[in-house]
């Protein structure tokens, strides 16, 4: 394969799509098909293939809207919905927490993807929209049309990916992962990453079709969409209770909305009325009431993790969130606690959405003028605390707490049943188990005389894990980034133990997905012998992949 080659034909076939696109062919279809037609014998699956870029004489990465993708004029009542209606059928739907993306298709394929950007103008983002699966890459219509709609990503896809996150590399909510998944270089994270689209306007197909009418068709062409019900003769009842359904339904959705959009139905209505400078005059959304509430910080506790992490968590006076009592939130880290300035006495405000950790947004009365104080000593062992990056870690070498969310990590990882966490503090107090290694020493007497009858089956269970695959063995070591899928994309490289542990930094970061910060905290860990050391001779076997 000749890498010239296919660059050379990279930049043709990207020449004569843009010409094309700009209605200034200067080649025949069939002298078109051969350029591509010798890309994909060199290489199928090419981006380029499937991707136009931008106009001539736009700047490079930039797309320009026409029309321009105006904000959504905001309501605070359905009053103000009602008197916005005019009496006119309006259709609502979701106001999803994403980021608004227009879809061009020609020929039946799409060929151009961009973000609102400024309204007027957006970034390229073709390349990654092509490595989504829930957008369709190919539509039944032959002439230039453009989708528009809400990129985003699900609250349980949004769990999963920052679960195996480092802390400093963590998003605060799905929105900005979403957005952050968008913009990588690496196209293997934004496929690993599933992003979600729910389309609201569709450009180009006929200038009468109905709201209605809308989502048939783009519902045919595979796409979801964001609006559902229609209000033929809009009054208070007919658009409060549908609101009100939706905002009591918000919490058992897996994505984030923050409010109602609604949108006159017919195409003649819409002209009437037109549209600002700033926003669609036959548009408006409807926002809910804050999904959080205010209470009083009581105290700040510290919680030790596997990697000596200490992560502060608020102890608030309980308040009643999205039908749940919030007693404690968590506040992240040392950093995030320092910017927050809050201190015990405080009144601080606290959101919930979804399956999402309740968390403090903001201190909203100070009632205190101290600055903020992290302990110098370990909640656990009293060893000494010190800030390292954003976290604030224990350097103690024997932290009874570190040590037993170890052992609860591997626990957890290799599946042993039976052994929850006042059994496994047991085990660590009287001496048994100090290190998850120690599972594998311990004979089923020790675990009936400390743990009644329930012993036989846990030591049944430690025993069927004596024999662990590799990449499962790597993610129960507890090393912060390397779990289940990491664990996975490092056995199809390196086949023992041994061999990782001479990889170079530069060597992990060759990997696709490794970021420089992961490949150093797996350096890292890989090669702290404590993890492992000779405790692993107690027959434990690692199955090589």
């Amino acid at each position: 394969m000749s890498k010239e080659e296919i660059k050379n034909l990279e930049e043709l076939i990207l020449y004569h799509k843009r010409k094309y696109y700009d209605g200034e062919t200067e080649i025949s279809d069939a002298e078109f098909d051969s350029l591509e037609e010798r890309l994909k014998i060199l290489d199928s699956n090419n981006p380029v293939l499937f991707i136009v870029g931008t106009k001539e004489g736009e700047e490079k990465g930039k797309v320009t809207h026409d029309p321009p993708m105006l904000s959504c004029q905001k309501a605070k009542t359905v009053e103000e919905v009602l008197k916005w209606s005019n009496n006119k059928p309006i259709t609502m739907g979701y106001k999803v927490d994403g980021l608004s993306l227009k879809l061009v298709y020609n020929n039946s394929r799409l060929i151009v993807a961009s973000t609102r950007g400024s309204g007027l103008q957006g970034d390229d983002v073709t390349l990654n929209i092509l490595r989504i699966e829930s957008i369709p890459k190919t539509i039944p219509f032959d002439k230039m049309i453009e989708v528009r709609g809400e990129l985003y990503m699900e609250i349980s896809e949004f769990n999963r990916i920052n679960r195996v996150l480092p802390e400093i590399e963590k998003y605060s909510n799905p929105r900005n992962l979403a957005a952050g998944t968008i913009k990588q270089k690496d196209s293997k994270i934004v496929y690993e990453r599933k992003l979600k689209f729910e389309a609201w306007d569709l450009l180009g197909y006929g200038r009468d079709t109905s709201v209605d009418e809308q989502v048939k068709i783009l519902s045919t062409w595979g796409f979801d969409s964001s609006y559902f019900h229609t209000i033929e003769e809009p009054d208070y009842e007919t658009i409060s209770k549908p609101f009100k359904k939706v905002e009591e339904e918000r919490e058992r959705l897996d994505f984030e909305i923050d409010g109602v959009v609604f949108k006159y139905s017919l195409a003649n209505h819409r002209e009437e009325v037109g549209e600002t400078d700033h926003h669609p005059r036959w548009q408006i959304a409807l926002k809910f009431e804050s999904k959080g509430k205010t209470t009083t910080l009581k105290d700040i506790t510290w919680q030790v993790g596997r990697t000596a992490v200490l992560t502060p968590v608020a102890e608030l006076e309980p308040v009643k969130i999205a039908g749940a009592v919030i007693s404690r939130a968590t506040l992240h880290n040392a950093d995030f606690l320092q910017s927050l300035k809050a201190n015990p006495g405080d009144i601080v405000y606290v959101e919930r959405s979804g399956e999402v950790i309740p968390k403090i947004i903001k201190v909203t009365v100070k009632n205190t003028d101290s600055e903020v104080k992290f302990p110098d000593k370990c909640s656990s062992c009293g060893a000494e605390t010190r800030r390292i990056g954003v976290n604030l870690v224990c350097m103690g070498n024997n932290c009874r707490e570190k040590e037993i969310q170890q052992i609860k990590y591997w626990i957890k990882i290799t599946k042993i049943d039976g052994l929850g966490g006042k059994s496994i503090e047991k085990l660590y107090d009287i001496g048994y188990v100090k290190h998850y290694s120690d599972l594998y020493g311990l004979t089923e007497e020790q675990l009936v005389e400390h743990l009644g009858k329930n012993g036989s089956k846990i030591y049944q269970s430690i025993n069927s894990t004596r024999e662990l695959p590799f990449h499962i063995f790597l993610a129960g070591l507890g090393i912060e980034t390397l779990g289940r899928t990491m664990g996975k994309k490092l056995v199809k490289h390196f086949t023992s133990l041994e061999e990782l542990k001479n990889a170079s930094i530069n060597q992990l970061i060759a990997l696709e997905g490794i970021s420089d910060i992961t490949a150093k905290l797996i350096n890292k860990g890989i090669n702290e012998e404590e993890r492992y050391e000779n405790r692993f001779k107690r027959g434990l076997i690692i199955i090589p992949p």
